[in-house]
């Protein structure tokens, strides 16, 4: 009896936050996800605020843990369905490059977004950016979002996550 061994898919990792290099980065990753047969995998990190307020902030102002992370998964939920609605995003607690780079572990590749300061001067990679490039085990691709073209498919042709697209 010969057993057929599968490989798992190959994973690419996207950085999420709600800025339009990271929307570039999803996009970009979706094509190459296409190209490869991978499953794309947008990872957004934050962190609770309550952690680093003043004692003597008014209570008022202070929301929950929960109550954060809610806002913080809708809204990542809300910008990846704009490319790709059959993509459950994750969103997880902690710095961004110790986040990016947990989920990355056994990823094909890492996709992350830069954003130019100045429209004239070229992109300078930040401290999370730099973070990753140094530290992920895997490729990492960053993605302007001047450089991104709208993708030639439809983001419903792509299912990428095993989700049902109905």
């Amino acid at each position: 009896m010969t057993h057929k061994m599968t490989r798992p898919r190959p994973r690419i990792v996207v950085g999420v936050s709600h800025s339009p290099a990271a929307t570039a980065a999803l996009l970009w990753a979706l094509g190459e996800a296409r190209l490869r047969g991978a499953i794309v995998q947008p990872v957004h990190a934050w962190q609770w605020s309550g952690q680093h307020r003043a004692s003597y902030a008014p209570m008022e102002t202070w929301r929950s843990h929960d109550e954060e992370y809610e806002e913080a998964r809708e809204q990542t939920r809300g910008i990846v369905a704009l490319s790709a609605p059959a993509i459950e995003p994750i969103v997880a607690h902690g710095p961004p490059a110790q986040v990016l780079l947990n989920h990355c572990e056994d990823a094909e590749m890492l996709v992350l977004g830069i954003r130019r300061t100045d429209p004239g001067a070229p992109a300078a990679a930040n401290p999370v950016i730099a973070a990753c490039m140094m530290g992920a085990r895997c490729p990492v691709v960053v993605v302007s979002p001047h450089t991104v073209a709208v993708p030639a498919f439809h983001a419903y042709d792509v299912s990428l996550t095993g989700a049902r697209t109905g």
